[in-house]
């Protein structure tokens, strides 16, 4: 259980970042690329035994799947970093977590896997979801300055859509994949191939390098890394169990990031607002409720 509430801090932990990188004026996707080059090293340094990284074979699934979500992860990141930046952490946190939909409709309507009966509690929360985050996000009054335009309601849905289907892939990978034993280096292939797009991007776009972006690059990826590493571990913990996993995992994130947002940042939410962050909880509880009451009772 402690895996979890770490993984429940290191996510918060990364809003705080990409607010913080607003306020000290710092270039935001170049700060996400070192964090990705700090995610590597902070994997290696911490795997104990490099040995372990033997392990990596291109013929492997697993390997293959950890490349590709490399480009869905900086993409994610970069969107997500956006949203707290014009919105605020609570809209992101919900947009990124209220992502557990995805995997759900997933499996009822494309993989046709269903590891229970869903009730009419269970998909009235699905359809919560898109309201919940629309809500929460809306502002009467300017983004950054200028008027709320419909486009700016693009970024909290991409961080949804792109956020379900990470936790897709890494619940299908931890489940058929992954072993005790390749856990650790599932996620520095992630950030390898992450920050290789990152560096390659940077370098086609001749974006000049500063120590204030190394520096609130490298804080951020020491965090992102054992989100990602916590919630392998919490997944395994919980037997590879999503569907209880991921409603105490998010909801956790949503509360506490409102919490911070609220107490330190005084954002102010409206009516609206807060009935969205109320409905988002609401959906996530809905859509688990059986799962979590098992585990409570």
């Amino acid at each position: 259980m402690h895996y979890l509430i770490l993984c429940i801090l290191a996510n918060v932990g990364i809003f705080l970042c990409f607010r913080q990188f607003k306020a000290y004026g710092l270039n935001t996707f170049q700060a996400i690329v070192f964090n990705y080059i700090t995610c590597v090293g902070t994997g290696i340094i911490f795997l104990g035994d490099s040995t372990l990284l033997m392990e990596i074979n291109y013929n492997k699934p697993w390997v293959i799947i950890g490349i590709v979500l490399g480009l869905i992860f900086i993409s994610t990141f970069y969107l997500m970093a956006l949203t707290t930046q014009r919105f605020s952490m609570t809209v992101s946190s919900i947009a990124s977590k209220m992502s557990l939909i995805i995997p759900v409709i997933i499996s009822l309507l494309i993989l046709k896997v269903q590891s229970k009966e869903y009730t009419v509690f269970n998909y009235f929360g699905m359809f919560m979801a898109i309201p919940a985050i629309v809500m929460s996000s809306f502002k009467k009054r300017g983004v950054e300055g200028s008027d709320f335009t419909r486009l700016a309601i693009l970024l909290p849905i991409a961080v949804f859509l792109l956020g379900g289907l990470i936790d897709s892939s890494i619940n299908y990978t931890s489940y058929h994949y992954l072993s005790e034993t390749v856990e650790p280096i599932f996620p520095i292939v992630i950030f390898s191939s992450a920050a290789f797009i990152g560096i390659i991007s940077m370098m086609v776009s001749g974006q000049r390098i500063t120590l204030g972006n190394f520096i609130g690059g490298a804080i951020l990826g020491a965090i992102n890394y054992f989100s990602i590493y916590f919630l392998i571990r919490t997944l395994s913990y919980f037997n590879n169990d999503g569907a209880v996993v991921y409603p105490m995992l998010n909801v956790g994130i949503i509360l506490l990031s409102a919490f911070v947002s609220i107490l330190i940042f005084k954002e102010k939410l409206s009516r609206l607002n807060q009935t969205g962050l109320l409905l988002a909880i609401l959906s996530i509880v809905l859509l688990s409720f059986e799962e979590l009451l098992a585990l409570l009772f």
